[in-house]
């Protein structure tokens, strides 16, 4: 699962993205897309990095244009971060560009194998939701 995960990863890298942006940099417009709006503490917590380290990067998707900084009118000492209407695009396009780059390889698969390909997939989501499900009972 290493070796697959590496290759992917390095192959992913050759996915042309419309900014040249780090996969953390992707990986926050992403959770900004599905989350709508969020903390830089939160980037902090979803990356494993510092509070100075999301500030940075955060910094950096700012100064693109991909995401917009608002403070809070009962708490000015909290910034909520959201996605520009580029952030939207960036994200959007990305996203197919993704699509595409996986269509392209799941599509040199005979059919026999990629009917195995998508049993395996199903058998990670189900457990996907199942974790999900347990992480949520842990959590109240």
């Amino acid at each position: 699962m290493e070796r697959w995960s590496q290759k992917a990863k390095n192959s992913l890298k050759t996915v042309e993205n419309p900014l040249h942006l780090a996969n953390g940099q992707i990986f926050v417009l992403f959770y900004l897309h599905h989350a709508e709006t969020c903390r830089v503490n939160d980037v902090a917590k979803i990356l494993g990095i510092t509070s100075g380290a999301a500030t940075g990067l955060t910094d950096k998707l700012t100064a693109l244009g991909l995401v917009e900084r608002a403070r809070q009118e009962d708490d000015r000492r909290v910034v909520r971060l959201s996605l520009t209407a580029k952030g939207k695009e960036t994200v959007t396009l990305t996203r197919q560009r993704r699509n595409e780059w996986f269509t392209g390889i799941v599509g040199q698969l005979e059919e026999s194998k990629l009917d195995v390909v998508l049993d395996a997939f199903k058998l990670l989501l189900d457990a996907l939701d199942d974790k999900s499900t347990h992480n949520k009972e842990v959590e109240r």
